[in-house]
C-alpha cells in the first residue's frame, strides 16, 4: 500500500543557502513511516499498547536535488517487504512538478520493548499494511563504510531532547552528531548526495557520546567529489557507522 503526503519547507528546516537540511528530509521520511502506520491503524497507540516498537536499523539515501525554503514536496513511502522481524520500506520526493528529489531504501526492525529483542512481524501487521505475507524480497541497501582514522573527534552528551517515544536517541540525532564533527569549512561548501547509515546500539539519556570521522577529499569511482565516513560510540561499544557522498 502506497502512502503519500504534501509538505511545504518552513524556514526552520532550511539551511543558510535556504536548501532543507539533509536531517530535515530524514525527518520526513520518519514522520512518514509514523503518519502510515497511524492510517493504517496500527500507530503509536497499537505499539504502545503491545509494548512493541519498529526500530530503525539502515538507511541508503540519494539526493538529487534539495528543495528550497517555501518550495512544495511530495513524498511516497511503501512497505515493500516483510522477512521474519525485518521490514523494507521504500521511499520517494518530488517537486511541485513531479521531478524526482530524492529516494530511500531503508531496513526497520520489529522489537518487543519489554525484553528488548526481535520478534517476527505479525500476520496483523502484514495485512494492515496491504502486503502479501509471500513478499519477502529485500531492497539494495549500500552498508556504510567506517572511518580509518580518527582525523575529526567532537564529544556529546545525550540530552532529555534527544529522547523519542521509544524512549532512546532519535535515530536522526546520530546523523546531527556524526555531520557536526566535520570541520565547517568543508561541510558549508558541499552537499551531501548520498546517505548510507547502519545503527547497531541505542544510546539513552545521560550517555557521553563519541563522534569520530575522516574525510576523503580526492574524486571516487562513482563520482562523488569527497566522502565521509562515521562511527558514534558510547566510549565503550559502537552505536552507528554512517558515510556521506558529497558533490
Amino acid at each position: 500500500m502506497i502512502y503519500s503526503r504534501t509538505y511545504d519547507i518552513p524556514y526552520f528546516l532550511v539551511d543558510a543557502q535556504r536548501n532543507l537540511r539533509i536531517t530535515s528530509l530524514m525527518q520526513y521520511l520518519e514522520d512518514m513511516a509514523i503518519r502510515h502506520s497511524e492510517d493504517c491503524g496500527i500507530g503509536l497507540d497499537f505499539y504502545e499498547e503491545n509494548k512493541v516498537a519498529w526500530v530503525l536499523a539502515k538507511w541508503d539515501i540519494e539526493i538529487e536535488r534539495y528543495p528550497l525554503f517555501t518550495q512544495q514536496i511530495t513524498i511516497t513511502t511503501e512497505p515493500w517487504s516483510f522477512r521474519n522481524f525485518f521490514g523494507f520500506r521504500r521511499y520517494e520526493v518530488h517537486d511541485a512538478e513531479g521531478a524526482l528529489l530524492a529516494k530511500a531504501n531503508t531496513l526497520w526492525i520489529y522489537i518487543d520493548m519489554v525484553r528488548k529483542k526481535p520478534i517476527p512481524v505479525t500476520g496483523e501487521i502484514i495485512r494492515a499494511f496491504g502486503i502479501s505475507p509471500d513478499s519477502k524480497r529485500p531492497l539494495p541497501i549500500k552498508a556504510p563504510n567506517p572511518p580509518e582514522s580518527a582525523e575529526h573527534e567532537t564529544r556529546f552528551q545525550v540530552r532529555l531532547g534527544d529522547i523519542d517515544t521509544n524512549r532512546h536517541v532519535n535515530n536522526i540525532r546520530y546523523i546531527e552528531w556524526a555531520l557536526e564533527t566535520l570541520p565547517p569549512e568543508f561541510s558549508t561548501k558541499k552537499r551531501v548526495r548520498r546517505v548510507l547509515v547502519d545503527y547497531r546500539k541505542e544510546l539513552m539519556y545521560g550517555d557521553e557520546v563519541l563522534a569520530t570521522a575522516d574525510i576523503i577529499q580526492n574524486s571516487t569511482p562513482d563520482g562523488a567529489a569527497s566522502v565521509s565516513r562515521h562511527r558514534i560510540s558510547n566510549g565503550e561499544k559502537e552505536a552507528c557507522l554512517a558515510t556521506f557522498e558529497w558533490n
